[in-house]
């Protein structure tokens, strides 16, 4: 009688112990379904490149006496927009002052919109000087909307598998400035510290570095600073009205490996200008031009018109500077940090 109850017995407790396994089992590979599952949505959501189309300093004034004729080489909005269209960007990242001079509602309907607006639904705008020239850059933002995704002036994004940091450099319009420990250098250094990407991209409107006719802005310095201590691989501005490039910099502007690169491109069409005579040392070519305390520029172009296309790749990016009217020049690539 005791063998015919222990062989039941020992059947149950051998199946409940098998039930218990499996039961682990298939919670282990729940889990595991669920991690892979989260790994293969990151890497199948952001493709392997991102063509970024920027710019900066766009559209003409219609009270603008050249606004018709296109005389002086000003006004060129329309054949500036038309070669970032063809580009087909993913991203337009536009670079502030985006309707001159008084940035009116009307202006920007019948003048930005038919040029730039034609990428409205692709564009993260930086905000630039012009806009604030109404107040709180109302019909800015109003024509954004929620492009323009904090009223701040900063915020970042991913973009394929960058990310992205967009500064508000109007350091006396942004609530505590641009300096160190002020709220937005201090959103800039958490930003940073907590990004994963590999690649990181960084976006306001006065140019850190410049051998334009402001010259360098010294206002941005501790955004730059903070930029070159995490490594971000480069930042494009625009405001002055020319291309340059700057080969990667620390924040005391001398070359550095593991510096910043910067990139100005103030060509979306208002205008472009030469600096002036004095101090420039620019060959013909458009190469290392330098000014007093000033780091010599990669390449630079005061004479046209034209658009940075840049490709952002997992590990690096290539760019080339599309001109209006001529070939495509200063073109490259190297990897991320």
């Amino acid at each position: 009688m005791i063998r015919t109850l222990a062989r039941p017995m020992a059947a149950m407790f051998g199946t409940t112990r098998r039930r218990r396994g499996t039961s682990a089992t298939l919670a282990v590979l729940v889990v595991l379904a669920l991690v892979l599952g989260w790994l293969l949505s990151r890497c199948s959501t952001a493709p392997d490149t991102i063509r970024v189309v920027t710019v900066g300093d766009m559209a003409c004034d219609p009270d603008d006496p050249d606004f018709a004729t296109g005389a002086n080489d000003h006004c060129k909005h329309k054949e500036t927009s038309d070669l970032a269209v063809a580009l087909n960007p993913e991203v337009f990242l536009g670079l502030g002052d985006y309707q001159y001079e008084l940035p009116a509602a009307e202006a920007y309907r019948s003048v930005y919109g038919p040029a730039y607006g034609r990428l409205l639904n692709r564009t993260v705008p930086v905000i630039g000087n012009q806009e604030y020239k109404v107040q709180d850059a109302n019909t800015f933002t109003a024509y954004f909307g929620d492009r323009f995704k904090d009223a701040k002036g900063y915020w970042s994004q991913d973009i394929g598998r960058w990310h992205l940091v967009v500064i508000n450099s109007n350091c006396s319009a942004v609530a505590g400035g641009c300096g160190k420990g002020s709220p937005q250098q201090s959103w800039l250094e958490s930003d940073l510290a907590a990004n994963d990407r590999a690649c990181v991209i960084a976006a306001w409107h006065h140019p850190r570095w410049s051998n334009g006719i402001a010259g360098p802005d010294p206002r941005t310095a501790e955004l730059f600073r903070t930029l070159y201590d995490h490594q971000v691989e480069l930042v494009v501005s625009g405001h002055e009205a020319h291309y340059e490039r700057f080969g990667p910099l620390n924040p005391d502007g001398r070359s550095d490996p593991l510096g910043v690169r910067q990139y100005v491109v103030g060509t979306g069409g208002q205008a472009h200008y030469k600096p002036g005579t004095a101090g420039d040392t620019r060959d013909e070519k458009g190469l290392s031009r330098s000014r007093s305390g000033m780091p010599g520029s990669a390449f630079v172009d005061y004479d046209h018109h034209g658009v940075l296309e840049l490709q952002l790749k997992p590990d690096s990016w290539s760019w080339g500077f599309h001109r209006v009217g001529a070939p495509v020049t200063d073109q490259g690539e190297t990897p991320c940090h």
